[in-house]
């Protein structure tokens, strides 16, 4: 072989061994920029929507997560999308939920692991009774067993989210969710055991 056709490989292996190296370099997935484009790129993903996003909710115990609720149609969601390197990309909760109107109000819930041997918990709904003014969410603490719970009033949207983080063996056993009017009264409760 000529010293030009070996000088030639060594430059050919070079380019591919670069180019190799730089693939590798590159994020698994790239993401969105922004929460919102995550959000609109994961429901044309999974065909469903566009929403109507009625809040924007930033995980109180993790700033790179964001939930979308929002309707569609008959329908309800909670799309969750996460900041990872290289942006923003979809996690769950993108399917929407049908509003069941005979009931006073129509709930769904997910977890998802987190990086750090803890689940995400994701309880939310929607409500149609008018009457219904706050929706709590009751446990049992399986330590103590006490009971615990979590309100959250509803505003014009209808909707509620429920976001907290726990050990990955939970310690909390959900009882109910109950529907409560204006003067904290039960209009309505769900058990879930």
């Amino acid at each position: 072989m000529s010293r030009r056709a070996i000088i030639a490989a060594a430059e050919w292996a070079a380019v591919l061994l670069l180019a190799w190296l730089f693939v590798q370099t590159l994020p698994a997935a790239a993401g969105s920029r922004t929460p919102e484009e995550a959000h609109r790129l994961s429901e044309k993903s999974f065909h469903y929507g566009p929403t109507v996003v009625a809040r924007k909710v930033v995980a109180p115990f993790d700033k790179d997560q964001v939930v979308f609720l929002g309707t569609y149609k008959d329908w309800f969601s909670a799309d969750t999308v996460k900041r990872q390197t290289g942006g923003w990309v979809p996690g769950d909760g993108v399917g929407g939920v049908e509003i069941d109107r005979s009931k006073p109000f129509t709930y769904s819930w997910s977890g998802s692991g987190t990086h750090d041997n803890l689940m995400t918990f994701k309880f939310y709904g929607y409500v149609s009774d008018a009457r219904i003014a706050a929706i709590e969410l009751v446990m049992t603490d399986r330590k103590s067993g006490s009971m615990v719970s979590m309100h959250e009033p509803i505003g014009e949207d209808r909707m509620f989210l429920f976001l907290w983080e726990a050990d990955n063996g939970s310690n909390a056993e959900w009882q109910s969710v109950r529907g409560l009017d204006a003067s904290g009264k039960l209009v309505y409760e769900a058990k879930l055991r």
